[in-house]
């Protein structure tokens, strides 16, 4: 599923204006430097057996008044791992400043039991910068400009971007959209507010925010008739993330993603672990 896969996984950069309380203006008038641990299941369809668990993930973001890093690692579990020798392992860094975050960095490396390809993007301002070993067989019909890979950001960014609230507004508490570009996919993840929720799991208590989510392709995948994109668009039910609201609701981490397929059923991203603080 494609949005379920792009939940999982600078020359663009986010430069936005500060709309109220964020982490941003947190970690600024702060002066420490700060970590966010996350962990996650994903729980899918298996074809003939039913939802099992078939991939975790984690998640750590480290802050200072000045730059931020994000790594994520995920790998298959369960009755997929049987089969399938799956892991990924992201990487993103860049500044953090009073006016948003500026993507400098993203590594992306990706297995598949014995194949693995590597992408690197780099942000000097006016480029992005793409490497990738081995090479793509194309760049997806049409492929992404140089001006779409700049208004957009790599994967991790526009997760931390949501997280700290930093194109929230009162309207709009769950900001976006997430304008994201990979190293050579280039797509949105549009964010509509439902509803304010009290959340009570072992993972998390407290106030959490329900975001409808819609995942729109932009440029650098395969060719598809026309026919072939109404049924995906047909294909999905609904989607939507549960965002938890730390520190007064500065911080919005993901505690829940999940994505109904007409076609193969419910998908669920979940939270195992969450945890935010000093670092060190």
């Amino acid at each position: 599923m494609a949005v379920f896969t792009a939940l999982l996984s600078a020359g663009g950069l986010l430069f936005l204006p500060l709309l109220g309380q964020n982490g941003l203006s947190q970690i600024a008038a702060g002066g420490a430097n700060m970590r966010l641990e996350a962990e996650y299941e994903a729980i899918t369809p298996v074809p003939w057996v039913g939802r099992h668990k078939t991939a975790s993930a984690s998640l750590v973001v480290d802050l200072s008044p000045n730059s931020y890093r994000v790594t994520m690692s995920s790998r298959a579990e369960g009755f997929i791992d049987w089969f399938v020798d799956a892991s990924t392992t992201m990487t993103s860094n860049g500044a953090l400043t009073a006016f948003g975050l500026f993507p400098a960095h993203f590594d992306s490396t990706v297995r598949d039991g014995s194949k693995q390809r590597r992408v690197i993007v780099d942000y000097t301002g006016r480029e992005v910068l793409v490497s990738v070993s081995p090479k793509f067989g194309n760049w997806g019909y049409p492929a992404t400009s140089n001006a779409q890979k700049l208004e957009a950001v790599d994967p991790l960014t526009a997760i931390l971007g949501m997280t700290m609230r930093i194109r929230a507004t009162p309207a709009n508490p769950c900001g976006g959209p997430l304008r994201m570009f990979d190293g050579k996919q280039r797509y949105d993840i549009r964010l509509r507010y439902v509803a304010r929720l009290t959340w009570d799991s072992d993972v998390y208590k407290g106030p959490a925010l329900k975001c409808e989510a819609e995942y729109i392709e932009i440029a650098g995948f395969d060719a598809k008739s026309a026919q072939q994109k109404e049924d995906d668009r047909n294909d999905i039910a609904w989607a939507n993330f549960i965002l938890a609201e730390l520190d007064g609701g500065a911080l919005t981490p993901p505690l829940k993603a999940e994505l109904r397929s007409k076609r193969s059923g419910k998908y669920t991203i979940q939270a195992t672990k969450l945890r935010y603080g000093r670092a060190g």
